[in-house]
């Protein structure tokens, strides 16, 4: 299934902390920081091999919400 997600203020509307938290719960771990503005998160897939998360730790970075997009995009597909 391809997924893309284009309102920008729901995108805006999303927290880090709380896609943190839905990561967690659903196998995903953290692997390492990405410079001082984000984490990449993992989640290895037997299948399809493993799938990455990089997750923003601020809202106010010129990228946010593209970052949060490609995160809900590859959610999608895992």
């Amino acid at each position: 299934m391809n997924v893309t997600v284009r309102d920008v203020e729901r995108l805006k509307s999303i927290e880090p902390k709380q896609l943190q938290a839905y990561l967690k719960a659903h196998g995903w771990y953290e692997n390492r920081p990405f410079l001082d503005n984000a984490m990449i998160w993992l989640n290895p897939d037997e299948q399809r091999g493993e799938f990455e998360i990089l997750l923003p730790l601020k809202t106010n970075l010129g990228d946010y919400v593209t970052r949060m997009g490609e995160a809900i995009e590859t959610l999608a597909v895992r």
